[in-house]
């Protein structure tokens, strides 16, 4: 079987493509494309973080010697550099001589450093920025540093009409009732904006669990699963790919995912309903 390209996968996961019908029927039989575009999904989640509000933790000293076996380093940097005292915060006294009186900007010769990257650096293809971020992911999560909440963010907005632009059209909407061991309810609403996007709206008031709520759509045996994106607030907005049939994708679920980098569905469903198409 021949796979999705990397490059196509990380364009669907940034919003940028919705992928063809032969994509999206691709995707829903090859679990292995399948966790590849949820994988990109988390990165892009993670990349896209508001710092502000994360609690970060101190990672233990296993953690720096691991680092410190991983990457062969020297042995008098075997100590862990968060627990060691008395460690001057200080620069060298060299350091400071001679940039004690460097303009700010200023290179050691004197040469103005950039301070913006240049327009062709900005056009560095997708694929190259997915890949970074995984790179830093996966950095974090070697380092130890935990975030709490580290996907508390509304989902992937979706363009809406203008003002002066015909509404969209209501296609299906869905109650969401609580799965056993959660409480609350919710509504799932699908609409089609004048250009033919399709966009999925969840409204969810259920009890907070420990991980971060995914929104899928799936088929009526749930055997099959899309995944579109995470749901960090009470309300949502998502994009429904180009490809997906919601006659054979009729149900909507909302999952309780772990902070273990996974991207499968996590078999423990918040919520779930099923579309009933509006004529």
């Amino acid at each position: 079987m021949e796979h999705l390209d990397a490059e196509l996968l990380s364009l669907m996961a940034l919003g940028e493509t919705p992928g063809t019908e032969s994509d999206a029927e691709h995707l829903a039989g090859c679990t292995e494309c399948a966790e590849t575009l949820r994988g990109f999904q988390l990165v892009r989640d993670i990349a896209t973080l508001e710092p502000a509000g994360i609690k970060l933790e101190q990672p233990g000293p296993r953690t720096w010697a691991g680092i410190h076996q991983a990457l062969g380093l020297s042995p008098a940097l075997a100590a862990d550099p968060l627990t060691q005292t008395g460690a001057s915060t200080q620069a060298p006294a060299e350091t400071a001589t001679t940039t004690g009186h460097r303009k700010p900007g200023h290179g050691p010769d004197g040469a103005p450093i950039p301070l913006r990257p240049r327009a062709q650096d900005q056009r560095t293809r997708p694929r190259l920025w997915m890949a970074a971020a995984a790179a830093g992911v996966v950095l974090g999560t070697a380092a130890g540093w935990t975030a709490a909440g580290v996907l508390e963010h509304p989902g992937t907005p979706s363009p809406g009409p203008t003002q002066s632009g015909p509404a969209p059209r209501v296609l299906a909407q869905a109650p969401l009732t609580a799965l056993p061991a959660h409480t609350g309810s919710g509504e799932a609403q699908v609409e089609q904006l004048p250009d033919g996007t399709r966009q999925l709206t969840i409204r969810l008031s259920v009890d907070r669990a420990a991980g971060y709520r995914q929104v899928w759509v799936g088929t009526s045996d749930l055997t099959g699963m899309v995944s579109l994106g995470v749901l960090a607030n009470d309300t949502g907005t998502f994009t429904i790919p180009a490809g997906i049939d919601l006659a054979q994708y009729p149900v909507v679920d909302v999952s309780n995912q772990a902070y273990n980098g996974n991207p499968a569905h996590s078999d423990d469903s918040v919520a779930r309903g099923q579309f009933t198409p509006k004529t």
